[in-house]
């Protein structure tokens, strides 16, 4: 593993649509970290580093020093050169972008008035935004490591991979770990990778879809610009990519069911436990898009970080699955 030490840094706010929480944002209940698992959190301060679509590597500082009614995000950036006046605008964008600092979700609050689990949710977590990131290769990574595998085997793959192949970025005075580049994978060998990584047959593919990737495909911006069957579509010209793992990977909030999660949403909007959790996926997909539109995503992603509050709230055993 390779250590990148930047010193350079360059500092501004940014201005976020009301309601805005960044606690709740950036380092969600359900324990979902931003950009790494190896992020440091701290007192409402987020440490972590990033690879920018150019591949250039840089460290992200950032804390909230607004409200949740007046929000504002001071960010420091940490390169390994001194931002000039063209690339701090970049910058900004981008962090906009990635905690969706200028996404108005008032038109989801709204949708409490007439819905009773929107209401319970919006009780708990006022302010929480879905996060995004700039570069796709982690996402990719998740999408495979999550194929037919319980959550703690894809902990135990993805934390070997960035053991194995990431980077240690050091700055701020301290040393984290981050994804490994698509180009890093690339050239491992696949004996390599399975043994090293314990990716099974998982091996193959990342390497092949690492290779894809540093040969150049679209960037998640790219992919948002998009209407989100396009983006699907575009995934899933990408070997091993079916449409669970496309809807993990895009940009597009969506309703990415598995086995465990349709449970779930079985309990909360059918009021039973499914005979089949895999053939109840359709139906409750179509119940999603009829009920919530274009927010069901936000209702996705709300739901799996509010559980314990809304198995108290609904008389629901949510938590035992």
């Amino acid at each position: 593993m390779c250590i990148d030490d930047l010193r350079c840094s360059t500092d501004f706010r940014i201005r976020a649509i009301p309601p805005y929480n960044f606690g709740l944002t950036v380092h969600k209940p359900a324990g979902w970290s931003l950009l790494t698992p190896f992020e440091i959190f701290e007192e409402d301060v987020l440490w972590s580093p990033v690879r920018m679509p150019s591949g250039e590597m840089i460290g992200l500082k950032l804390r909230s020093v607004g409200t949740v009614k007046k929000p504002e995000v001071l960010c420091n950036i940490f390169s390994h050169e001194k931002l000039d006046v063209e690339r701090k605008r970049e910058f900004s964008s981008l962090i906009s972008w990635m905690l969706s600092l200028k996404e108005d979700i008032r038109p989801f609050y709204a949708l409490a008035q007439h819905d009773p689990l929107v209401k319970a949710l919006i009780k708990d977590l006022y302010g929480m935004r879905r996060t995004r990131r700039p570069d796709i290769f982690p996402m990719v990574i998740l999408a495979v490591t999550l194929q037919m595998a319980p959550i703690k085997r894809s902990d135990q793959m993805m934390n070997l991979l960035i053991r194995e192949y990431g980077e240690k970025v050091t700055f701020d005075h301290k040393q984290i770990s981050y994804w490994p580049s698509p180009e890093r994978v690339a050239t491992a060998p696949v004996k390599e990778l399975r043994e090293r990584c314990k990716l099974g047959y998982r091996a193959q593919i990342l390497k092949g879809l690492a290779e894809t990737i540093s040969h150049g495909f679209p960037t998640l911006q790219m992919l948002e610009k998009i209407s989100a069957q396009e983006a699907r579509v575009k995934l899933m010209e990408l070997k091993g990519i079916g449409e669970y793992s496309a809807d993990i990977i895009t940009p597009h909030p969506g309703f990415a069911l598995d086995v465990w999660s349709s449970k779930i949403f079985s309990l909360l909007l059918l009021r039973k436990k499914p005979e089949s959790p895999r053939d109840v996926i359709s139906k409750l997909r179509n119940l999603a898009e009829e009920r919530w539109s274009k927010w069901k995503g936000y209702v996705f992603t709300y739901v799996l970080n509010d559980i314990p509050n809304l198995s108290r709230k609904f008389n629901l055993n949510l938590t035992e699955l």
